[in-house]
């Protein structure tokens, strides 16, 4: 037991609730840099933070777009119900 530092205690009891298809599971959080993994936050490779940092700005452009896409046809609608006064 003298041998586990307090840092390391401290990243297995940083769980958080969170509900997965209805049901309440408790969830690692980990801190920036480190991934969960049986249990604890280990750190993680430069390359698979290199992944994660493009595929999050891939993602951000394509909500994006949908989102631009959606609020045209939002409005579109909106000057259908307008000229038909509705």
């Amino acid at each position: 037991m003298a041998d586990i530092s307090l840092k390391e205690l401290m990243d297995e009891v940083l769980k958080k609730k969170v509900i997965r298809k209805g049901k309440v599971v408790r969830k690692l959080d980990c801190p920036p840099g480190k991934k969960a993994k049986d249990g604890r936050c280990v750190v993680m490779k430069a390359q698979e933070k290199l992944h994660r940092k493009k595929s999050a700005k891939r993602g951000a452009i394509k909500r994006k777009s949908s989102k631009a896409k959606s609020n045209i046809a939002r409005k579109k609608s909106a000057r259908k119900r307008k000229a038909m006064n509705l």
